[in-house]
């Protein structure tokens, strides 16, 4: 089982939490949920037992983890919650489902159905092209998936300006510890070179059963972005 990612977006004044795990090889499926206020508001799965069928390796996986994941908070925030409310769209044997909310909605829904011909990914990629104006940072972190309490870790960052895709220098990066008991800890900061890349090092406090997790963030006036990586005890 891979580490998941966490990430809280803020749309139209709500804030929604996505959270995306991976089951495990005994049942390979990738799921995505999002939460408002602690309720479920859609949710995304994503079986890849033909991956694993072809040997696919655990950076194949988590590869596929982080694309969905990213794929749920984009749609977010540029303001299309519609697009993971509706229905399923896609084709027979397509294995991924999107849940429908109760009746109500939610802030950020726009009107239109997703054509029927077209998977999620593939609107949500062609709504996000008509963004192409709307610079965005995005950060990338390997390393964060076998992190364990009472260990050392070492994370890649990476930090970029979409969608130009051009490195972000003196971006400010800081890897802290998280749990539900105590203020979170920055363990290690920095701030990225030349090409928009830090190192960040450290090592892991540890821990008495609680659960904690490691959040890793960025910071800069073109704009923030987080991931958060949950810790084996």
């Amino acid at each position: 089982m891979l580490t998941g990612f966490n990430t809280d977006i803020e749309h139209s004044g709500t804030t929604y939490h996505v959270q995306t795990e991976d089951r495990g090889r005994n049942n390979p499926l990738i799921e995505s949920l999002v939460y408002v206020g602690g309720e479920i508001l859609a949710s995304r799965r994503t079986a890849y037992g033909n991956l694993v069928r072809e040997g696919a390796d655990r950076k194949a996986i988590q590869s596929l983890m982080e694309s969905q994941h990213r794929t749920i908070v984009d749609a977010i925030r540029v303001g299309r919650l519609d697009l993971l409310t509706q229905p399923p769209v896609s084709g027979e044997g397509d294995e991924t489902t999107i849940s429908r909310r109760a009746a109500g909605g939610r802030p950020g829904q726009l009107p239109g159905p997703v054509p029927p011909h077209k998977t999620l990914d593939e609107v949500i990629a062609e709504w996000l092209a008509e963004q192409h104006d709307q610079e965005r940072l995005r950060m990338s972190v390997t390393g964060g998936d076998e992190l364990a309490c009472g260990r050392p870790f070492a994370l890649q960052v990476s930090v970029r300006m979409l969608p130009a895709d051009v490195p972000v220098v003196g971006a400010r990066v800081a890897a802290r510890l998280v749990s539900g008991s105590s203020q979170p800890v920055t363990l290690v900061s920095g701030a990225s070179d030349a090409g928009g890349a830090i190192e960040l090092r450290g090592t892991i406090p540890a821990s008495e059963g609680e659960r904690v997790a490691l959040l890793v963030s960025v910071q800069h006036g073109r704009g923030t972005d987080e991931v958060k990586f949950l810790i084996q005890g």
